[in-house]
Formats: structure tokens, sequence, C-alpha cells
């Protein structure tokens, strides 16, 4: 089944289209990846597609050029593409962003596209202009062969060191070159203090190269899961300081780059917010305004950098390869668990429920604090999660097995992802074994031990007695002692425990799953590449034996790198890896390497988290390969694994509209039906949960709310029992919870919710309020009607706002009488009032989200089309009457005969970048941006937001477009120069001339507390009179302090008739001429150049032969 037949995949998997919908059906045209302003230069070595959201957007014209041997463009080292790319970064360095620090670039390409080359590109740019140091960031060390290997195919080769090479609490002795680091050595100090990072900086020097590889890794420069930023985060944004380092040129580099708006900290040199931009107020206010604006916003984020020449992003097509013919496939598999598996889960189940209901008891015994009772169950839930993880996934492993040996015999090589590898409780285990002299036969590595160790070491026993603080008064827990000072333990809880650990150890479960398949195809056969040092290998004797993974001659820092070069030369045709292996790394079929056999990519469970999802697919799917993979994901009925679909789900929809302009762009399969985490999905959840509280029976389940006590979430309060509000929408911590539950009542439950969730998006869709994101234009023609309007155009970075008016030639869609008739669900009425014919259908049952209420809904159809409108049965019956259809087949039919083929429609379009009119797009529009794509009859394609004529003289008005409104600075002094006279801002601002204690001044008065605080950081005169806030131009430079103030709120009324002569018309959009590769790069000096061809011998220095 290829990807074309299924839901389509990740990032890749949407090609960059020029989509066009004709009258017989619609037909989306794949179109390879090629630079907009860049003529000649080497073709890429894969196909490159790019996303249709980002595809329709251009970027400013070039003027930067690159200092770069021709040859490398000449002779393929580099693609036109990363070119592209490396005259972006440096036209981004040459910027200066308001706050005085250089602008920044992100570099979004697909794992496997050649990042690394690009990035080798932008670095030696700079060494050949001179700056010749540059620090790169990455998640692992051993990373910096491949960064070597990339500079030796360049056949430019910097010396390159670890920072490990380095002592902390020394300096860096190294001279020119490129100092790699990780972000975890990043955070180091010595044990005398000093930061690792205060090294770097110094060596560095002020105009240094920085490159956040993998930046996605800094992505909590802002918050958190939990709210707190990382120390990681903080130090990627202490080094772009615009204070102390305002002068580094610096480069993000991530497929992955954000998940959430809030992931986006970290990129403080895009120029999104702070001084200058919409979001003065820095970070916070920006991310608010995004988030507030939904999906359609995060797309706008992207689609706007991109216009700004601060965001590019290209990946590799999942369509056919044009070398072996082959696409890339999809599959999903179901494993159905067999009768053993469900008694097993369900005796699991059962056993969590008992220690979660007795650890509650044992709490109560032991007069446990608020502090223990909170880590208990903390604790609890953790552990929950991780045992259920595996248990689903060792449940797998007999599909896995069967999957793996089918794959052999095609002569495919496989790789299967994991999570975890269960090495810590292993080594517990063990540990605890030699200690008492055990076998290790006897050892139990199931999923079972985590709930076993849960009971044996955190169940509560210790007893606490409450105390009042002699100095705070509060109530406090201090543990009870006996007369040898130990803590007292409760007999009561101590009992409860010993019966809890005798009903656990009659619970069967399987092994971990890692080492079934380890044991099953062999040590000899599997390539493992994780983060455990030892493994547990079953001899030939049948006996378990705890030995190093290490192989003689392999130091242990590079056996992962050994079991890769193992795997890819083709000595062992299975490779099983987990988070240790899925960044960086490349296990494609390459035409390099020994492997060439198509790989299959199996996923035995979904990782944590998008961007690990993301780069855990990329890692066989890359530029140079034989044959692309296949990806085949394995899930089991539970309605609790859904938990991880729905989470993964709804993160790779957002970080498709972040970091590729278009939610669509990373979808997995159809993970995409399981988004259960979404604004909709609250809505479900909290009906379900309400009616559940309320008495509602759901079918399969014998007492529903028993139910949610058994998942931990119904709590006693002074008024009985109830769901906390915090819980009634929390969708991860539902689909956790829900694992505790046997199979029969985790399915039904969970299937009662989806309903729930599906009726209530039809509820959203026929009331048009739910965000679809980026729609297509359905026409067979589209011609832009007037020359295209410059709105705005950005003075540092050439970024354009522009207004399209465009002409739809659209085809007709009636509903035609005979499909109605042969389509057996369709009714037909007449109404009551002017005789004429409706076809009706019963629909879905819809669940209104803010009530909760359930009611029927039926589509009206006319001859003018289908699904014209829904109504509920009481006004269907109200306005209508049912009659047979022969009575409205006369009518019909010559209603029918009046249709043209064909329909005008006029699209109003404002495309390009649309963040510096953020606030105007915000009043447009109280729901979703109704954000629209399409190609012209000419080939130009177009996105942007679409406006409604209403919209337009706004429009106008707001950029002073064929209108007598003041739109400068020095126009809108002149009109207020007369003390009547007012111009009106958007936000609700006024500007006009008061008398102030005998003096005329111009004030800017505003209408909200936000307000006030931007405008107190922009040298206006702040005076606060009878408690009210109030802002005049200082005299001395009124033009200078309105400036910034415009650039946020744009004019957009006066109340005055008569104005002076303002400044005309629109500017008309003039295309720029492209730069033609090779000739657009300057060539280096020759010495230069052939010093970095010679190969060193200098100690420690990785330097690579030309």
């Amino acid at each position: 089944m290829t990807a074309e037949a299924t839901a389509p995949f990740p990032v890749n998997a949407i090609a960059a289209a020029s989509t066009k919908t004709h009258e017989l059906g619609t037909e989306t045209q794949v179109i390879a990846y090629s630079p907009r302003h860049i003529l000649g230069g080497e073709s890429h070595p894969g196909v490159i597609v790019e996303p249709p959201g980002l595809a329709n957007v251009e970027p400013p014209p070039i003027n930067y050029r690159p200092h770069l041997p021709t040859e490398l463009g000449t002779t393929g080292k580099l693609s036109a593409m990363q070119i592209e790319r490396i005259i972006y970064a440096g036209q981004a360095h040459e910027q200066r962003l308001p706050d005085g620090a250089r602008a920044g670039i992100s570099i979004g390409d697909g794992t496997g596209t050649g990042k690394t080359a690009t990035l080798a590109g932008v670095i030696l740019d700079n060494w050949f202009q001179s700056r010749r140091r540059a620090v790169w960031f990455s998640v692992k060390a051993d990373l910096v062969e491949a960064v070597s290997d990339e500079f030796s195919r360049i056949g430019l080769s910097p010396p390159i060191r670890l920072i490990n090479d380095f002592p902390t609490d020394g300096e860096i002795v190294f001279g020119d070159g490129i100092v790699f680091c990780t972000y975890r050595s990043l955070i180091a100090r010595s044990k005398t203090g000093k930061r690792r990072i205060d090294q770097l900086m110094r060596w560095l020097g002020c105009n240094g190269v920085i490159i956040f590889d993998e930046g996605h890794k800094a992505k909590y420069a802002f918050a958190d899961d939990r709210g707190q930023s990382t120390q990681t985060g903080a130090a990627v944004l202490e080094i772009q300081d615009s204070v102390k380092f305002p002068d580094l040129r610096v480069v993000y580099s991530s497929a992955t780059s954000a998940g959430e708006v809030r992931h986006l900290a970290y990129m403080s040199r895009l120029g999104l917010w702070g001084e200058g931009t919409n979001f003065p107020l820095g970070f916070e206010q920006f991310a608010k305004e995004i988030e507030s604006g939904g999906v359609g916003a995060l797309e706008m984020v992207c689609r706007d950098l991109k216009a700004m020449g601060r965001y590019l992003c290209g990946n590799l097509s999942m369509g056919a390869d044009p070398e072996s013919g082959l696409a890339v496939e999809f599959r999903e598999v179901t494993h159905w668990l067999t009768p053993a598996q469900r008694r097993m889960y369900d005796n699991m189940a059962q056993g969590w429920q008992e220690v979660f209901r007795n650890i509650h008891r044992a709490l109560d015994l032991t007069n446990s604090g608020k502090t223990a009772r909170a880590t208990a169950v903390v604790q609890f839930w953790a552990e929950h999660q991780r045992c259920f993880r595996n248990l689903i996934t060792a449940f797998k492993v007999p599909t896995l097995i069967r999957e793996i040996e089918d794959a052999l015999g095609r002569k495919e090589s496989i790789v299967v992802s994991i999570t975890g590898t269960g090495e810590s409780q292993t080594k517990k285990q063990i540990a605890r074994a030699a200690d008492h002299e055990e076998a290790i036969d006897s050892l139990d590595f199931s999923p079972r031990e985590t709930l076993t160790r849960l009971v044996a070491n955190c169940f509560p026993t210790a007893c606490f007695q409450e105390r009042t603080n002699p100095y705070s008064g509060t109530i406090e827990y201090i543990p009870v002692l006996d007369a040898q000072g130990n803590q007292v333990e409760s007999r009561a809880a101590l009992q409860l425990r010993a019966e809890l650990m005798d009903k656990l150890s009659v619970l069967e479960v399987p092994e971990h799953p890692l080492d079934q398949l380890v044991n099953y195809f062999g040590v000899e056969n599997v390539a493992e590449m994780t983060g455990r040092k030892k493994r547990l290998v079953r001899t030939a004797s049948g006996t378990l034996e705890y030995r190093p993974r290490q192989l003689p001659g392999v130091p242990s820092k590079l056996i992962n790198l050994h079991e890769k070069n193992a795997f890819q030369n083709g000595d062992k045709r299975i490779a099983i890896m987990s988070e240790v292996a899925s960044t960086g790394d490349s296990l494609h079929a390459g035409c390099h390497v020994g492997n060439k056999q198509r790989r299959l990519h199996i996923a035995a469970e979904l990782k944590w988290s998008a961007d690990k999802q993301i780069q855990d697919f990329g890692r066989t799917h890359r530029t140079g390969q034989v044959a692309p993979p296949v990806y085949l994901l394995v899930f089991t009925e539970l309605g609790g694994e859904k938990r991880f679909s729905a989470t993964i789900a709804r993160r790779l929809g957002n970080m498709g509209a972040l970091t590729k302009g278009d939610r669509k762009a990373e979808k997995a399969g159809n993970l995409d039906k399981y988004n259960l985490e979404s604004k909709e999905g609250r809505s479900a959840l909290n009906i379900v949960l309400t009616s559940i509280m309320r008495g509602q029976e759901i079918e399969g389940i014998e007492d529903p709310k028993q139910a949610l006590r058994d998942m931990g979430l119904v709590r006693n309060t002074d008024d009985g029992e109830a769901v906390p509000d915090s819980e009634k929408t929390n969708i991860p911590r539902f689909l956790n919870r829900l694992l505790s539950l046997e199979t029969d009542r985790q399915n039904a439950l969970f299937d009662y919710f989806y309903g729930t969730f599906l009726e209530t998006l039809e509820y959203l869709k026929q009331n048009g309020k739910l965000d679809d994101g980026m729609e297509d234009l359905k026409a067979v023609s589209v011609v832009i009607a007037e020359p295209p309007q410059v709105l705005h155009s950005d003075a540092l970075t050439g970024a354009k706002t522009v207004y399209y008016k465009l002409d739809l030639k659209v085809a007709a869609k009636p509903a035609r009488y005979v499909d109605l008739v042969q389509s057996d669900v369709h009714q037909f009425f007449q109404d009551r009032r002017d005789g004429s014919f409706v076809a009706v259908r019963r629909t879905l049952s819809h669940t209104e989200p803010e009530t909760g209420e359930r009611y029927q809904m039926f589509s009206i159809s006319k001859p003018a089309g289908r699904n014209m409108s829904y109504i509920r049965e009481n006004e269907l019956n109200q306005k209508y009457r049912v009659v047979p259809k022969s009575r409205a087949e006369t009518w019909w039919l010559n209603e029918e005969s009046k249709i043209p083929p064909f329909e005008q429609k006029t699209v109003h379009l404002l495309s390009g970048a649309l963040l510096p009119i953020w606030k105007y797009l915000k009043t447009l529009s109280h729901d979703a941006l109704n954000i629209v794509r399409t190609t012209t009859d000419e080939g130009t394609r177009l996105v942007g937001v679409n406006i409604t004529a209403e919209s337009l003289n706004d429009i106008r008005r707001h950029f002073g477009l064929r209108s007598e409104i003041p739109t400068t600075a020095a126009e809108i002094l002149r009109v207020v120069d007369c003390e009547n006279n007012t111009v009106n801002l958007t936000g609700d601002i006024k500007i006009r001339t008061t008398r102030f204690q005998g003096q005329l001044l111009t004030e800017v008065c505003t209408s909200t507390f936000e307000q006030i605080r931007e405008f107190r950081g922009m040298g206006l005169v702040n005076i606060v009179q009878h408690g009210k806030q109030r802002f005049f131009l200082p005299e001395r430079s009124p033009q200078i302090s309105l400036e910034p103030i415009l650039a946020l709120y744009p004019p957009e009324s006066t109340d005055v008739s008569l104005l002076p002569k303002l400044q005309g018309d629109f500017n008309a959009l003039v295309k720029d001429e492209p730069v033609e590769l090779p000739g657009w790069l300057f060539e280096p000096n020759e010495n230069a150049v052939s010093d970095l061809s010679i190969v060193r011998e200098l100690p420690g220095v990785r330097t690579i032969a030309a």
C-alpha cells in the first residue's frame, strides 16, 4: 500500500503543490522544489518538495553574495538549494534587529535533506571573510563524525575540536576553527563553579558564528511543561543576548524546531517579538497573541518568516523515487490481543486498581500530610504509565516477529524503534540478586516488576502526627519516632503491603520487548543502538546471563557507532534503536553503504513527543538512498493506547503549522484521526465526565462512575463526589488513566468518548466554527483581476504585504434529482410557504460543546447544491412537509435546467508578510483566520488570508490607499496641528492636540492596560493626572516618537472633513530579477582555499583530506 493510498505521512509526505480543481475532479500536481530567485546551479541529489503552505510564499529578493569557491556549485558538492540557504543566512546576518542585534535564520529542512552540508557552507562563507571561529551545538558528541565527513565530502576542512577536550576551569587553547559542543556540555560547571558557557564565549569572540543544530533541544527556553524554563534553554538565550553579544551570527537548524508556540522562545534572533514589532512587550505577548489566534496564526508565523527570508524549509519527497521508481509506503497493523494477553492485561489493571485503593487507605492509616500524599500519588501514576506502556509493547512482540521475518524473506532490512530499554530497573534487580546470592533466572524483568517495586519501596507505612508550628501557626506533619529514634511504621499499612505483594506475585506478564526481540533473533543478527551498557542474554543452555554489550576491541562509547556500521554494511539486517540513536544517525539504504536493501521501519511504540517522533522517522528516509523506506505502525485495539497517538497527532499538527506553515504537513499516517488533544477533544471530554457524574449510562460498563473512581479522577468534596474542573478538560490525563481499566471497560469508555468527540466536530463543522486549516480555492480558472497592490513593505527585510483581487470561475455542482433518488438516504419535502422542494438527509447526532446537549440534525439539499444548510427536527417539521418524490420531480428538473455550468466569484486575498498587520487582522474575525491557497492560470502560487468585500474599504483606510487618511507621522502631526482635529488609530487609540497646563501638546490617548505598558517604553512623556495615565509626544522630536506607535497601530480614520494634501496611491508589485549561479558567488582567496584542503597533523584536531 503506497503513501498515496493512505493518509499522508509526516513532513515529507506533503509535496509542494500547485493545486487546481478541474471540472471533473481535483488534480494535485507535485512540483519539485527549486529556489525562487536563483537560476543555474546543480539540482539536489534527492527530490525535494516544499509544503504547500510555504510553496506559495515568495521569499525576499537576494542581495547578498557569499564567499565560496565556484567549484562547489559547479560540481554539485553544494546544490542550488543549499547555496540558497547559505545566501539567505548571510543576508539575515547583515540585517540588524531594532534592539541592535544581528538577525538570525532558521533552516527547517526535513531530516535527511542535507542540512549538515548547508550549515558547513555557512561556516565556510564566514571563514573566507576572515570570521574563522564557530561553535556548533548538537545533541550528541559522536555526531562530530558526521560533520567532519561532510566537510571532507565538500573538500574544505576547518579544524574541529570537541569542547570536552578542554577542562572547564581553563581556557580553550585552540586557534581558528570549530568547537563542537553538546547542549548538555553547554550548561556544565567546573568544581570551582566556572561555567562552560563563559569559557566558550571568551574563545568565540564578538563576531563568531553559532550553529544551533537540532535546536529543538532548547525549546523550553521560555517554559517547559511544568512552567519552568530549562537550564539549556536559558543558556541558549544568554548566548544570544543582544547587549552582550550583538554581533554574533546565529543559525537555527532543526526539522522539528517547535511543536508549540512557546517552544519558539529560544529563536530570539528571528525578530518576531520585541522592540519594533507588533509584540513590543516581548515573547510572552507574542505567545499569548498567536496562541489565541489558533492554528491559522501558527501557520502564519512560519509563512511570514519565509517572506522575511529568515526561514526556509524543504523535505525529501515521499513520492516515486526517480532512480528506483519506488515511493515511501505506509502501513498500519493492529495487534489483536490474544485471550491470554487480555487476561494478563486485565489482571495487571486490577492489580494497579488494588494498589491505588490501598495506597489511599495506607495514607489515611499513617496520617500522612498533603506533601506525602501528593508525592505518593504522582509517583504511582508515573510508574503506572511506564508499566502499561512496556506491557502493551511486549504484547506486540509476536506481531513484530512475524513482520520482521516476512521482511527478511523479502530481502529487506529492518529498523525497529522503541522508547526505553528498562536498563535502570534491570541493574537494580541484578544488584539485589548479587546481595542475596540469587540466580539471574529467578529474577523478574517484566513490567510486573515496576508495580511490585512501587509497592515495596513507595507504599506509605511510616506514621506521622500533626503539630502546630509555634512560629507560623500552620499545621505540619512530623514523623512518629520510637524510643530508639526510629520512625514508627503502621502495622495495618504493613499488613496491607504484604497482602498486595502476595497478590502481585501471581501476575503473569511477558518480559521486556527489547530482550524478547534480541533473544529471539540472536545478538549476532541484531544491531542494538540504545543507551544500555549491559543486556540479558539467553544462552544455548537456556539460562539468562547479564552480559556487557561491549565487543572486543570496541570502546564502550563507540559501541552504538559500531552496531550502526554493522547494520549499514550488511553484517546485520535487524537494527533496534531507542531515543539515543534517533537523532542524527543515518540508517537509510544509502548509495554508498554496503547494505542497500530496502528498509522496513517499524514503530513498535510512538515516542513521548512529536519532535522525537519526526527525528525517529527521519533516520531511514534520507537524501542519497537507493530505495525509500516502508513505515509500519503497530497498534493494539486498546483505547488507552490512543493516549500516545492523540498527543503525538496534536503535536504533529501544531509542529506542521509552526515549522512548515501548514498543519497538514506533519501528519504521520492517519494519526490525525486520533487528534483528540484539541479544543474539540477537551469539549467532548468535559461533556463525557459531566454526564457520567450525572448518572449517564454507557454500553459495556456496568458502573461508569466506578470506572472514573478506578481511574483516580473522582474526588470527595463537601458536596459529595465530583470530578475537579481541572480534570474535565485534561485529555492526556484521561487517556493515560484509561490504561488502568480492564480491556472491555477501557474500550467501552474510549468508544463513548470518541463518539462524543465526533458529534462535537459535526456540530462545529455545520455551524461554520471548525478551524479546518488551509483551504484550497476550488475553481477551474483563477485570474488576478487587478495589478497586485503592495500594502506594506518591511524596510529591513524587504518582506511585502500584498493585496490580490482574484476572479474565479467555479464549476456548478447541482444536486441532481436522479442522484438523490438513487442514493436511498434522501426524502423530499415541500416548503409550506412558497411550495418549493428540498431533499432532506439525516446526519450524525450533534453535541453542542458549550452545553453538552445532544440532538438530531438534518441536511438540506436544493437544486443549486447539496448540504446547503442544516436544521433540527422540530424546525424541519415546522417549515416543511414530507411529500412523495414524484411530486418534486418536475419542479426539481426544471430548476436544474436553469443552473449555469459555471459561476463567477471574486476573492480578496491578503498575501505575503502578515505579522506586521497582526493587530488589524485580529479585527477581521473573532474566529479563526480563513487561510486559502491557489495557483492562478498563469502559474502564480498564492497563499493568504481570504477577506470579505466588506473588509476591503477598511483595509484601504487602514493602509491609506486611495483615501484621504494621513498615513505618515509627519502627515498626522499636520492634521492634528489644529486643536479640534483627531486621528483615530487601530486599537481605539486617538491622536489629538490638547491644552495641558496652558500648553498645546500632542496627546496619545490609550484604551487598554496593555497599551499603557507598551507606550511606557517608547520615550513618551507619561503623566498621571487624577489617577489617569496620560501620554504626550515630546516637543523636541514628536515625529520620531510617533513613528513606532504607527508601526503598531496604523491610522484608520479622522474626525475632520478637510485634510491637508496627503501622499497618493498604492505601489504596484514589481517582480525582482533572479541571480545566476555560479557567477553570483565571490571566489575566495586561493591560499585560503588551499589551506583548508591540506591534511593537518595537529594532535587532537579532526581534519579531513579533500
